[in-house]
Protein backbone atom coordinates (compact mmCIF):
# COMPACT_ATOMS: atom_id res chain seq x y z
CA UNK A 1 0.00 0.00 0.00
CA UNK A 2 1.58 3.48 -0.70
CA UNK A 3 -0.03 6.18 0.92
CA UNK A 4 0.68 10.59 0.77
CA UNK A 5 2.49 10.03 3.39
CA UNK A 6 4.73 7.37 1.33
CA UNK A 7 4.58 9.40 -1.44
CA UNK A 8 6.31 12.68 0.63
CA UNK A 9 8.55 9.73 1.85
CA UNK A 10 10.07 8.98 -1.87
CA UNK A 11 9.72 12.82 -2.90
CA UNK A 12 12.09 14.32 0.03
CA UNK A 13 14.73 11.41 -0.50
CA UNK A 14 17.23 13.03 -2.00
CA UNK A 15 17.64 15.55 1.30
CA UNK A 16 17.52 13.24 3.72
CA UNK A 17 20.79 11.85 5.35
CA UNK A 18 21.79 8.53 5.37
CA UNK A 19 20.44 7.95 8.79
CA UNK A 20 17.45 9.60 7.71
CA UNK A 21 16.66 7.30 4.77
CA UNK A 22 17.23 3.92 7.11
CA UNK A 23 13.99 5.28 8.35
CA UNK A 24 12.29 6.18 5.09
CA UNK A 25 13.45 2.41 3.99
CA UNK A 26 11.63 1.33 7.24
CA UNK A 27 8.36 3.09 6.65
CA UNK A 28 8.44 2.33 2.93
CA UNK A 29 8.87 -1.66 4.17
CA UNK A 30 6.05 -0.82 7.10
CA UNK A 31 3.60 1.74 5.30
CA UNK A 32 1.19 2.07 8.26
CA UNK A 33 4.16 1.88 10.85
CA UNK A 34 3.51 5.65 11.50
CA UNK A 35 0.09 5.22 12.55
CA UNK A 36 0.64 2.68 15.47
CA UNK A 37 4.20 3.12 16.79
CA UNK A 38 6.11 5.72 18.51
CA UNK A 39 9.11 7.95 17.74
CA UNK A 40 10.71 5.70 20.25
CA UNK A 41 9.73 2.25 18.77
CA UNK A 42 10.57 3.59 15.36
CA UNK A 43 13.82 5.14 16.02
CA UNK A 44 14.80 1.76 17.80
CA UNK A 45 13.40 -0.29 15.34
CA UNK A 46 15.57 1.70 12.27
CA UNK A 47 18.56 1.88 14.63
CA UNK A 48 18.72 5.93 14.81
CA UNK A 49 18.17 7.96 17.33
CA UNK A 50 15.21 9.62 18.63
CA UNK A 51 16.39 13.37 17.26
CA UNK A 52 17.37 11.37 14.45
CA UNK A 53 13.14 10.88 13.84
CA UNK A 54 12.68 14.04 15.15
CA UNK A 55 14.54 15.54 11.70
CA UNK A 56 13.41 13.17 9.67
CA UNK A 57 9.44 14.36 9.99
CA UNK A 58 10.56 18.30 10.14
CA UNK A 59 12.53 17.43 6.88
CA UNK A 60 9.08 16.07 5.40
CA UNK A 61 7.06 18.96 6.85
CA UNK A 62 5.21 18.27 9.55
CA UNK A 63 6.16 19.91 13.00
CA UNK A 64 6.40 16.29 14.67
CA UNK A 65 6.20 12.76 14.58
CA UNK A 66 2.09 13.36 15.90
CA UNK A 67 1.22 15.61 13.12
CA UNK A 68 2.30 13.31 10.64
CA UNK A 69 0.80 10.66 12.20
CA UNK A 70 -2.56 12.85 12.21
CA UNK A 71 -2.36 13.74 8.90
CA UNK A 72 -2.01 10.01 8.16
CA UNK A 73 -4.81 8.43 9.97
CA UNK A 74 -6.89 11.28 8.27
CA UNK A 75 -5.59 10.55 4.92
CA UNK A 76 -6.38 6.56 5.89
CA UNK A 77 -9.27 6.68 8.08
CA UNK A 78 -11.25 10.20 8.13
CA UNK A 79 -14.57 11.11 8.12
CA UNK A 80 -14.80 14.23 6.42
CA UNK A 81 -17.04 13.63 3.15
CA UNK A 82 -13.99 14.58 1.04
CA UNK A 83 -12.04 11.20 2.43
CA UNK A 84 -15.15 9.00 2.09
CA UNK A 85 -15.41 10.15 -1.47
CA UNK A 86 -11.75 9.38 -1.78
CA UNK A 87 -11.88 6.03 -0.03
CA UNK A 88 -15.04 5.05 -2.17
CA UNK A 89 -13.00 6.13 -5.40
CA UNK A 90 -10.27 4.05 -4.56
CA UNK A 91 -12.61 1.11 -3.87
CA UNK A 92 -14.04 1.03 -7.02
CA UNK A 93 -10.62 1.32 -9.01
CA UNK A 94 -8.78 -1.30 -7.01
CA UNK A 95 -11.94 -3.67 -6.90
CA UNK A 96 -11.62 -4.93 -10.82
CA UNK A 97 -8.12 -5.94 -9.50
CA UNK A 98 -9.15 -7.36 -6.16
CA UNK A 99 -7.44 -10.33 -5.48
CA UNK A 100 -9.67 -13.19 -3.34
CA UNK A 101 -6.33 -15.04 -2.85
CA UNK A 102 -4.56 -11.93 -1.24
CA UNK A 103 -7.57 -11.48 1.06
CA UNK A 104 -7.36 -15.13 2.33
CA UNK A 105 -3.53 -14.71 2.98
CA UNK A 106 -4.59 -11.15 4.85
CA UNK A 107 -7.28 -12.99 7.02
CA UNK A 108 -4.75 -15.90 7.80
CA UNK A 109 -2.61 -13.77 8.86
CA UNK A 110 -4.60 -11.96 11.29
CA UNK A 111 -6.13 -14.85 12.35
CA UNK A 112 -2.60 -16.65 13.02
CA UNK A 113 -2.11 -13.11 15.32
CA UNK A 114 -4.68 -13.84 17.51
CA UNK A 115 -3.67 -16.56 18.20
CA UNK A 116 -0.04 -15.67 19.02
CA UNK A 117 -1.95 -13.27 21.19
CA UNK A 118 -3.85 -16.15 23.11
CA UNK A 119 -0.17 -17.36 24.07
CA UNK A 120 0.80 -14.87 25.75
CA UNK A 121 0.70 -14.55 29.94
CA UNK A 122 -1.82 -11.98 29.78
CA UNK A 123 -4.25 -13.98 27.71
CA UNK A 124 -4.30 -16.26 30.90
CA UNK A 125 -5.78 -13.05 33.09
CA UNK A 126 -7.87 -12.34 30.75
CA UNK A 127 -9.69 -15.65 30.80
CA UNK A 128 -9.75 -16.07 34.77
CA UNK A 129 -11.30 -12.67 34.90
CA UNK A 130 -13.98 -13.87 32.57
CA UNK A 131 -14.79 -16.97 34.10
CA UNK A 132 -14.25 -15.87 37.87
CA UNK A 133 -16.10 -12.79 37.78
CA UNK A 134 -19.33 -12.46 39.47
CA UNK A 135 -20.75 -10.65 36.60
CA UNK A 136 -19.44 -9.75 33.17
CA UNK A 137 -20.65 -6.74 30.87
CA UNK A 138 -19.60 -6.62 27.35
CA UNK A 139 -20.08 -3.34 25.14
CA UNK A 140 -19.35 -3.25 21.34
CA UNK A 141 -19.19 0.38 19.84
CA UNK A 142 -19.96 1.69 16.29
CA UNK A 143 -20.07 -1.40 13.92
CA UNK A 144 -18.97 -3.82 16.86
CA UNK A 145 -22.18 -4.45 18.96
CA UNK A 146 -22.63 -7.57 16.62
CA UNK A 147 -19.38 -8.87 18.11
CA UNK A 148 -20.64 -8.32 22.18
CA UNK A 149 -23.87 -9.41 21.36
CA UNK A 150 -22.62 -12.43 20.06
CA UNK A 151 -20.23 -12.87 22.59
CA UNK A 152 -22.77 -12.54 25.37
CA UNK A 153 -25.15 -14.90 23.56
CA UNK A 154 -22.69 -17.71 23.84
CA UNK A 155 -20.59 -17.12 26.82
CA UNK A 156 -24.23 -17.02 28.47
CA UNK A 157 -24.52 -20.89 27.85
CA UNK A 158 -21.34 -21.66 29.94
CA UNK A 159 -21.41 -19.38 32.94
CA UNK A 160 -24.44 -17.16 34.74
CA UNK A 161 -24.47 -13.22 34.59
CA UNK A 162 -23.44 -12.20 31.50
CA UNK A 163 -24.88 -8.87 30.33
CA UNK A 164 -24.76 -7.09 26.95
CA UNK A 165 -24.38 -2.85 27.78
CA UNK A 166 -25.81 -0.73 25.14
CA UNK A 167 -25.72 2.35 26.44
CA UNK A 168 -29.12 3.11 26.04
CA UNK A 169 -29.66 4.55 29.07
CA UNK A 170 -26.96 6.68 28.74
CA UNK A 171 -25.26 5.97 31.79
CA UNK A 172 -24.45 2.32 31.64
CA UNK A 173 -25.65 2.02 34.94
CA UNK A 174 -26.53 -1.95 35.29
CA UNK A 175 -22.76 -1.98 35.45
CA UNK A 176 -21.45 0.97 37.17
CA UNK A 177 -24.24 0.11 40.11
CA UNK A 178 -23.76 -3.49 40.30
CA UNK A 179 -22.99 -4.08 44.11
CA UNK A 180 -20.88 -7.37 43.04
CA UNK A 181 -17.02 -7.73 44.21
CA UNK A 182 -15.94 -8.97 41.33
CA UNK A 183 -17.13 -7.41 38.00
CA UNK A 184 -15.41 -7.54 34.41
CA UNK A 185 -15.87 -5.32 31.28
CA UNK A 186 -15.69 -6.22 28.03
CA UNK A 187 -15.60 -3.67 25.50
CA UNK A 188 -14.81 -4.46 21.61
CA UNK A 189 -14.00 -1.43 19.49
CA UNK A 190 -11.93 -0.39 16.24
CA UNK A 191 -11.03 2.65 14.62
CA UNK A 192 -12.45 5.73 14.80
CA UNK A 193 -13.49 4.57 18.45
CA UNK A 194 -16.59 5.74 19.90
CA UNK A 195 -16.40 8.16 22.27
CA UNK A 196 -17.83 6.50 24.87
CA UNK A 197 -15.46 4.04 24.93
CA UNK A 198 -12.25 5.33 26.82
CA UNK A 199 -15.15 7.05 29.69
CA UNK A 200 -16.76 4.12 30.09
CA UNK A 201 -13.64 1.75 30.83
CA UNK A 202 -11.99 4.63 33.21
CA UNK A 203 -15.06 4.68 35.44
CA UNK A 204 -15.76 0.83 35.25
CA UNK A 205 -11.62 0.66 36.28
CA UNK A 206 -12.19 3.46 39.00
CA UNK A 207 -15.86 1.68 40.31
CA UNK A 208 -13.15 -1.88 40.74
CA UNK A 209 -14.32 -3.58 37.73
CA UNK A 210 -11.71 -4.91 35.43
CA UNK A 211 -11.98 -4.17 31.96
CA UNK A 212 -10.40 -5.85 28.50
CA UNK A 213 -10.37 -4.26 25.97
CA UNK A 214 -10.00 -5.81 21.95
CA UNK A 215 -9.48 -3.58 19.69
CA UNK A 216 -7.50 -2.84 16.19
CA UNK A 217 -3.54 -2.15 16.15
CA UNK A 218 -4.46 1.66 15.99
CA UNK A 219 -6.02 2.00 19.23
CA UNK A 220 -3.80 4.01 20.87
CA UNK A 221 -5.83 5.04 24.60
CA UNK A 222 -6.14 1.79 25.75
CA UNK A 223 -3.47 0.71 27.16
CA UNK A 224 -2.92 3.96 29.42
CA UNK A 225 -6.41 2.28 31.18
CA UNK A 226 -6.22 -1.23 31.36
CA UNK A 227 -3.16 -3.35 30.55
CA UNK A 228 -5.54 -6.13 29.30
CA UNK A 229 -5.60 -5.40 25.57
CA UNK A 230 -5.92 -7.24 23.00
CA UNK A 231 -5.09 -5.07 19.83
CA UNK A 232 -4.88 -7.48 16.92
CA UNK A 233 -4.66 -6.22 12.66
CA UNK A 234 -8.01 -5.56 10.35
CA UNK A 235 -7.38 -6.89 6.35
CA UNK A 236 -6.94 -4.37 4.07
CA UNK A 237 -8.35 -4.15 0.54
CA UNK A 238 -12.13 -4.29 1.58
CA UNK A 239 -14.26 -1.18 1.74
CA UNK A 240 -15.21 -2.41 5.58
CA UNK A 241 -12.50 -3.55 7.33
CA UNK A 242 -13.01 -6.99 8.12
CA UNK A 243 -12.36 -7.93 12.03
CA UNK A 244 -11.49 -11.07 11.48
CA UNK A 245 -8.85 -11.44 14.29
CA UNK A 246 -11.12 -10.11 16.56
CA UNK A 247 -14.15 -12.76 16.40
CA UNK A 248 -11.91 -15.26 15.83
CA UNK A 249 -10.17 -14.74 19.14
CA UNK A 250 -13.84 -14.07 21.09
CA UNK A 251 -14.51 -17.95 19.51
CA UNK A 252 -10.96 -18.64 21.56
CA UNK A 253 -11.94 -16.77 24.78
CA UNK A 254 -15.31 -18.90 25.24
CA UNK A 255 -13.06 -22.07 24.55
CA UNK A 256 -10.53 -20.87 27.10
CA UNK A 257 -13.64 -20.38 29.96
CA UNK A 258 -14.92 -23.17 29.20
CA UNK A 259 -11.66 -25.20 30.28
CA UNK A 260 -10.69 -22.64 33.30
CA UNK A 261 -14.72 -23.12 34.17
CA UNK A 262 -14.47 -27.33 33.83
CA UNK A 263 -17.59 -28.96 34.86
CA UNK A 264 -19.72 -26.11 36.03
CA UNK A 265 -20.27 -25.30 32.56
CA UNK A 266 -22.21 -29.03 32.12
CA UNK A 267 -24.68 -27.67 35.30
CA UNK A 268 -25.21 -24.88 33.41
CA UNK A 269 -25.53 -26.42 30.30
CA UNK A 270 -28.36 -28.58 31.88
CA UNK A 271 -30.34 -25.54 33.62
CA UNK A 272 -30.16 -23.93 29.87
CA UNK A 273 -31.40 -27.32 28.30
CA UNK A 274 -34.24 -27.30 30.93
CA UNK A 275 -35.42 -23.76 30.27
CA UNK A 276 -34.64 -24.78 26.20
CA UNK A 277 -37.74 -27.67 26.68
CA UNK A 278 -39.91 -25.91 29.13
CA UNK A 279 -40.59 -23.11 26.16
CA UNK A 280 -40.35 -25.50 23.14
CA UNK A 281 -37.67 -23.03 21.47
CA UNK A 282 -36.53 -25.65 19.27
CA UNK A 283 -37.71 -28.06 16.57
CA UNK A 284 -35.31 -30.54 17.02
Amino acid sequence: MENEFIALVYDRHDVLTKLERRIAAYFVAHPTALVVETSGTIAERAHVSPMTVTRFFKKLGFDSAAAAKDALKSELYGSEMRTIGKRFDEFQRSRAASDHSAHFQSAAAATSRACEVCQEPFWRDIVRLVAQADSVYATGFQTMGYLANGLVQRLGYVRANVHELDGTDGVYARLLTDPAPRRTLIIIDTYRYGRNGPVLAKAARDRGADVVIFCDELCDWAASITPYVVALPSEEGFFFRPTTAIHFSLNLLIQDVIDELGDSVREQMKLLSQAQELFGQYMK
